[in-house]
């Protein structure tokens, strides 16, 4: 009798729940905001739908609304659509640089405020217009698979640190550490790439990180389980060194901190003669004095331009009961930095 009651109840309660059919519903993929030309209006956002095909292509689509608030432009859209627009599916969120610059917090919080979004979506900037951005043809699986795809394989095997808007918004929100996001452009019709790392003070960009950086700010703020880099050596060789896997550790004082990254790879190419002992001591040796300089001098960089992103901050804090954030404030202007590296090749294939 209780089991008969039980059936009953659950499905007198499935009846209540709304049901939309996959066909009659446009699911929001990817989302682009620029500052909007029309002073009335604070917001030119641009939504994209993809449409699958019984041949398993995908059609993009983009629709473009302008609002005061991000749930304005959401409505706007609505008004040129067929279908409802839902944002369950969101993939990628996209910010131009004006944008960017002016600051991006009150739509990351309505993003954190819509239960229906996942806190894993893809947040980025572009180098130009967003709606740009998202108005081409990439790949074979939609423009919201092949952007949210290309930041996710250059996280777990190139230079970009793990971010995404969980991450952000915890950064954001916590004392002693900057958020960053990568950087697009859009390069052609059919592609995107990724130049380099937009660095925020809250949640205003501050300045950008090129390409040629990216490999040191990672191992500051992240780690490898993956990457490689080319090292120079004398002669015109060249040493590629794959498969890189890093860890760092951060030690911070009242006036000093120390960190040390610890870095394990093996040399893949070499464009010399003979790869011998010694010049495999001598990549190691040669990368360490590279990693050393170079992500010193990312410090006093980030240092001079007020931002915290490797999270000194927070690290200490960590450390410091009733920690005082408006005296490290003062304290982080004239912290001084030592960065050491060990290097250690554990592969070379065949020694002569």
């Amino acid at each position: 009798m209780k089991k008969l009651i039980l059936i009953c109840l659950f499905l007198l309660l499935s009846g209540c729940v709304d049901k939309e059919i996959i066909d009659d519903i446009n699911i929001e993929v990817g989302v682009g905001y620029d500052l909007a030309e029309d002073e009335k209006d604070k917001f030119r956002g641009t939504v994209l739908f993809q449409e699958f095909q019984p041949d398993q292509s995908v059609i993009n689509r983009t629709f473009s609304g302008n609002g005061k608030l991000g749930q304005d432009v959401r409505l706007d859209v609505s008004k040129q659509t067929s279908e409802p627009v839902v944002t369950g599916g969101l993939k990628l969120a996209i910010f131009g640089p004006e944008i960017s610059k002016k600051g991006i917090f009150d739509l990351i919080d309505s993003f954190q405020r819509d239960a229906s979004m996942g806190a894993r979506v893809f947040v980025a900037t572009a180098e130009g217009k967003s709606e740009e951005l998202l108005n081409g043809d990439y790949g074979t699986r939609g423009n919201a698979t092949y952007i949210s795809n290309l930041i996710q394989h250059n996280i777990e095997h190139r230079d970009i640190p793990i971010t995404n808007l969980h991450i952000f918004s915890r950064d954001y929100y916590q004392d002693g550490k900057d958020p960053f996001l990568p950087r697009l452009k859009k390069a052609g019709n059919d592609k995107v790439k990724i130049t380099g790392i937009s660095l925020f003070q809250k949640d205003k960009e501050v300045a950008i990180l090129p390409v040629k950086d990216m490999f040191f700010f990672k191992l500051l703020v992240d780690k490898y389980s993956e990457g490689n880099f080319d090292v120079k050596l004398k002669k015109e060789a060249y040493a590629a060194v794959k498969s890189i896997k890093s860890k760092n550790k951060t030690r911070v004082t009242n006036n000093h901190a120390a960190i040390t990254i610890n870095l394990e790879g093996i040399i893949d190419e070499y464009t010399g003669d003979i790869l011998t002992p010694q010049i495999v001591g001598e990549v190691e040796k040669k990368l360490e004095k590279k990693i050393e300089k170079e992500c010193l001098r990312l410090l006093l960089q980030f240092q001079d331009l007020g931002i915290d992103p490797v999270g000194l901050g927070q690290k200490k804090k960590n450390r410091n009961r009733n920690f005082d954030f408006k005296k490290w404030e003062d304290d982080y202007k004239m912290l001084s930095f030592d960065v050491k590296c060990n290097v250690v090749i554990e592969e070379t294939g065949v020694l002569e």
